[in-house]
């Protein structure tokens, strides 16, 4: 038998001037405008991430948080981490636990049978009132302006509360996602007549309105993120949480504090440089997978072949483990990151790799820093349920270039009266119970999987990527990567090519590679999942981002679900003019 097969692809952007790349044509055109305007990488990335706030409201927004790291035209690198942080009220018992286990399967993209989470009644970690964790991205995109953009908050603000004040019409990625959350919208009655007017939700091409987000996102136009943390919507946030028994409070809003470091985390790579932000997300497991790969020539065994897939599923296996074993706030100093960083780690860590598929075991990074393990160590955690993330990149005219992602980790359907903004469900980034390495504790910062990445090569930038889709982001990053930098792909062929997704055990295989391949890798003894992307599902992620080639700057982003979109500026351009593309306005700034 034959059958057709269809072919994922996007046309790459080129530009000499500066790009945004984001995955709502509104938000990268809020990010092109600032850049028009002479605004820099910063600027215009704050702009943007505000912006997706508002078109994407199940997906970030001014009730989640984020990471971005940030490379400036002299070649420093800095980075925001502005993740959700647990309330003080929060203790690691503070969930009834229903016996169950989290469910397996391509359909839920959970795959890592070793390390599954108990399931909490009622959903409480992952829907309502206790779900909700401290926001952070009021506060980490307001730190990154003040400390590298030209404008102020109010211009940055502008297109955003201009699409929440007047409405946009919805796509049919939005109008799927409120499908497919309507048990969130019809059981909390906050969020209800904003995305579900009249009882039905909004339908594609209908205006979504967010009254009270304009009215919120203008306090913060004017009293900064003060008005904010310490203003009016904390107090009303704080309120309705004691209102329905949960512990998130107004002095959490006042404490919350985004961490602006210098010392991002870097490795190697073949001879390419690759940057990312410390802390609790993924940036220490992809550069662990990177390093065990330097050990191998992965390009010498080609693009998509039985043996170099089976070495980087088992490379990712074995960072992947090390994760779920060694990191999280409850581990003494949050884990042994030095040592998982560490090439000469990864070197003892690669020699484990042979020619079958392995049931990985953790290593020993304790023991690789001269320190023994802790008695009273927690246990390993594994790894939450995690979607609802978007992923925006920006290079500027002189070099400068952003990666940030953010995300709400999923939606909580609370919408607190008079704030108008979706909050996180940010506590379904901990283990739901105690005496684990990612259990909750009070201010604690829970194991996440954003991985925004800069690359360089001989000290020139290269590249800005990352990716949304939950627990897939960090092996959607690593693979465009490799395919970047061992396969000699640009990078939207790095982006749209087929990809696996591995964590401990089971590997998802994308359905586009051959047979022979699929069945090679049987043969190798992995147990493999097949399913296929489609234009309204990605179920390996969505990565997108802005490579430095010899004709310019170069988009590459996912052809599949969100719609995103990248444009660009020629040098000395400061006029857009008229962008032929359905439902784009170009007047968002004032």
């Amino acid at each position: 038998m034959r059958a057709s097969r269809t072919v994922l692809a996007a046309e790459p952007a080129v530009a000499s001037g500066g790009m945004v790349v984001a995955q709502h044509q509104l938000g990268a055109l809020a990010g092109l405008e600032v850049l028009a305007r002479g605004g820099n990488a910063v600027d215009a990335a704050v702009t943007t991430a505000f912006t997706m706030g508002v078109v994407q409201p199940l997906m970030n927004g001014i009730g989640g948080g984020g990471q971005m790291i940030i490379r400036d035209p002299s070649g420093e690198f800095s980075s925001v981490d502005y993740g959700m942080v647990a309330p003080q009220g929060a203790s690691d018992d503070m969930y009834k636990l229903s016996g169950e286990r989290e469910p397996m399967g391509a359909a839920t993209m959970r795959v890592s049978s070793r390390y599954t989470w108990p399931v909490v009644e009622g959903r409480a970690n992952l829907t309502g009132h206790s779900s909700v964790a401290v926001p952070g991205t009021v506060a980490g995109l307001s730190a990154a302006l003040e400390k590298w953009g030209t404008m102020d908050l109010r211009g940055a603000l502008a297109p955003a509360i201009k699409l929440a004040r007047d409405g946009f019409p919805i796509g049919h990625h939005f109008a799927l996602s409120l499908v497919a959350g309507r048990r969130n919208f019809l059981e909390y009655e906050d969020a209800t007549p904003i995305f579900y007017p009249n009882g039905q939700p909004l339908a594609t091409g209908e205006r979504l309105i967010q009254s009270d987000y304009a009215r919120t996102l203008e306090l913060i136009a004017s009293g900064g993120p003060e008005a904010f943390y310490n203003g009016e919507p904390a107090q009303r946030i704080a309120e309705d949480m004691a209102a329905h028994g949960a512990v998130l409070s107004a002095q959490d809003f006042a404490d919350y504090r985004a961490v602006v470091d210098t010392a991002v985390v870097s490795t190697s790579y073949r001879d390419h440089e690759i940057y990312g932000v410390g802390g609790p997300g993924a940036a220490p497991t992809l550069i662990e997978i990177l390093n065990i790969l330097s050990n191998f020539d992965i390009r010498l065994l080609g693009y998509g072949t039985t043996d170099s897939l089976h070495i980087i599923a088992e490379a990712t296996k074995l960072a992947a483990v090390d994760r779920f074993t060694w990191l999280g706030d409850a581990a003494p100093d949050g884990g042994p990151v030095a040592a998982l960083i560490d090439p000469e780690y990864a070197a003892k860590r690669a020699a484990e790799i042979g020619r079958s598929a392995s049931l990985v075991e953790p290593g020993d990074p304790w023991g690789h820093l001269g320190k023994s393990v802790d008695p009273n160590h927690s246990a390993p955690a594994g790894l939450g349920p995690d979607d609802g993330t978007t992923h925006l990149t920006v290079v500027d005219a002189n070099g400068a270039a952003v990666s940030l992602t953010q995300t709400l980790h999923g939606y909580s359907g609370i919408v607190t009266p008079g704030v108008g903004a979706m909050l996180n469900n940010g506590m379904g980034w901990f283990y739901p119970g105690p005496g684990t390495v990612n259990s909750v504790s009070p201010e604690g910062r829970g194991v996440h999987n954003m991985a925004p990445v800069i690359i360089e090569q001989e000290g020139q930038l290269k590249a800005a990527l990352g990716a949304s889709g939950g627990r897939r982001i960090w092996t959607a990053v690593l693979q465009t990567i490799i395919h970047m930098i061992d396969f000699d792909m640009p990078l939207q062929e790095a982006i749209q090519t087929p990809r696996i997704h591995v964590e401990s055990d089971a590997i998802l295989v994308d359905g586009r590679f051959d047979t022979e391949v699929i069945d090679g890798m049987k043969r190798n003894g992995h147990e493999v999942i097949t399913t296929t992307p489609r234009y309204d599902s990605a179920p390996f992620s969505e990565p997108n981002g802005i490579a430095v080639t010899d004709v310019g700057l170069e988009s590459g982003l996912s052809p599949v679900a969100k719609p995103t979109v990248a444009l660009g500026l020629d040098k000395g351009e400061t006029e857009i003019g008229d962008i032929d593309m359905p439902g784009l306005a170009n007047d968002l700034m004032p």
